[in-house]
């Protein structure tokens, strides 16, 4: 039997997912995806909601045949791909900015521009090693 290598955890998952037997797992997560983003926003319950599916999924990712065999290790990557998918697919929902937040993220971005105009990388007793000016230059 080949024996197959995946470049991450993640591809790992979603090879799985892509196996007809995970068809009950595919349809619960994007039920859940669709729900979510057709309610109102309100961040005093999004994260609660959240991980209550978090958990109903690790527990049908453990009970399920495809991860029968699987070692901790493998079901704990299958959950943390499972999060990374769900939170890539929600992610402008989540990570929304309210209009306050977007005015005090312009304000902490007018004030690291300014620093940038004078502070450097050796001022901050960055190993001359680890120095990239050319990344400085971007944040």
């Amino acid at each position: 039997m080949e024996t197959v290598t995946h470049s991450s955890p993640f591809d790992s998952f979603l090879d799985r997912m892509r196996n007809p037997a995970s068809l009950d797992l595919v349809r619960s997560i994007k039920s859940f995806i669709v729900s979510f983003s057709y309610t109102a926003s309100n961040p005093e319950t999004d994260g609660k909601r959240i991980q209550e599916f978090f958990q109903t999924m690790e527990d049908a990712i453990r009970d399920h045949p495809l991860w029968a065999s699987s070692s901790d290790d493998e079901t704990d990557n299958a959950l943390e791909g499972l999060e990374k998918y769900v939170m890539t697919k929600l992610h402008s929902r989540t990570f929304a900015s309210t209009p306050e937040d977007v005015k005090i993220d312009a304000e902490i971005s007018e004030k690291i521009s300014l620093l940038q105009t004078f502070l450097r990388p050796q001022h901050l007793d960055i190993p001359s090693a680890l120095q990239n000016e050319a990344a400085w230059l971007v944040c």
